[in-house]
C-alpha cells in the first residue's frame, strides 16, 4: 500500500502534464470545454480515477475549472487573471507596459529562432508583406496597422512554444495594444518599425537566437523612447 500511495501522486502529475500538452495541441482557449472524462481517459490510456486526480491538480493550479454536470473548462491561469485585473484597475505607465514586453518578447525571440519552421517563417513574412501594403496606402489605416504589428510579435511568441507565455498571450496582446497605439501614428515610426521587423525575421530565419533577442530588445527600446518623448510633449503645459 505504501508503494502504491507513493507512486499515485507522480502518476497523477504525469497525466496532468499530458493534459496540458493536449490543451496546447488542440489549441484550446480559456472558456473552451475539454472532451468528456471517458473520452479523455481513453485518449490518454489512463484510468478515470487517475484522470480525475490529474484534473484536480490542474484545477488547483488554476488551469482548468471543473463544473459539475457541465464538464471541465480551460481557465486563464491565475497569474494572467491577476495581470488582466491589474491592467483594468490601474492606468499603467508606459515604462511598465514596455517592461512587460521586454520580459516576454525578448526571450521568446531567442526561442523562436531555435524552433521556427519554414511554414512559421512564411507566415511571419506574409504578415510583414501585409504591413507593407497597409503603410503604402493613403490614408494609412492605423487600426489595421496596429493589428498586423501585434500579430507579427504575437506570432513570434507563439512559435517560441513557452507554455507560460502562451497562456498569457491575451494579456500580452492588451499590453501591446496599449503601448503600440502611442507610437505607430508618429511620423516615420512605421518605417523604422518595418526595417526592424525585417531584421528580426532574418535573425530568426537564420537560427541566430542571440541576435534575434538583441534586435527585439532594440526594437522595444526604440519604441519606448519614442512613446515617452511623445507623452512628455503632450503633457507640456
Amino acid at each position: 500500500m505504501s508503494i502504491v500511495a507513493a507512486v499515485a501522486p507522480q502518476r497523477a502529475a504525469r497525466i496532468a502534464t499530458q493534459l496540458i500538452e493536449l490543451i496546447d495541441l488542440q489549441k484550446l482557449n480559456p472558456g473552451d470545454r475539454l472532451p468528456p472524462e471517458r473520452q479523455l481517459a481513453d485518449l490518454l490510456e489512463v484510468s478515470r480515477p487517475s484522470l480525475r486526480e490529474a484534473l484536480h491538480i490542474l484545477q488547483a493550479q488554476g488551469l482548468v475549472q471543473i463544473k459539475h454536470g457541465q464538464g471541465t473548462f480551460v481557465q486563464e491561469p491565475i497569474v494572467a487573471q491577476e495581470l488582466r485585473a491589474s491592467m483594468m484597475a490601474t492606468t499603467h505607465g508606459l515604462n511598465e507596459l514596455f517592461d512587460a514586453r521586454e520580459v516576454l518578447e525578448v526571450p521568446a525571440s531567442r526561442w523562436a529562432a531555435d524552433k521556427a519552421t519554414k511554414e512559421d517563417i512564411r507566415l511571419l513574412r506574409a504578415t510583414l508583406n501585409q504591413i507593407e501594403t497597409v503603410t503604402a496606402t493613403t490614408p494609412v489605416d492605423f487600426d489595421q496597422l496596429q493589428l498586423l504589428d501585434a500579430k507579427f510579435h504575437l506570432s513570434i511568441v507563439g512559435i517560441a512554444g513557452n507554455r507560460f507565455i502562451n497562456q498569457t498571450l491575451n494579456v500580452l496582446q492588451d499590453v501591446m495594444k496599449m503601448s503600440m497605439e502611442t507610437t505607430l501614428r508618429l511620423p516615420g515610426r512605421s518605417d523604422v518599425s518595418k526595417s526592424e521587423h525585417n531584421a528580426i525575421l532574418a535573425a530568426i530565419e537564420s537560427g541566430n537566437g542571440e541576435l534575434a533577442a538583441k534586435l527585439t530588445l532594440q526594437h522595444i527600446t526604440g519604441a519606448r523612447v519614442v512613446a515617452l518623448a511623445d507623452a512628455k510633449e503632450k503633457n507640456k503645459p
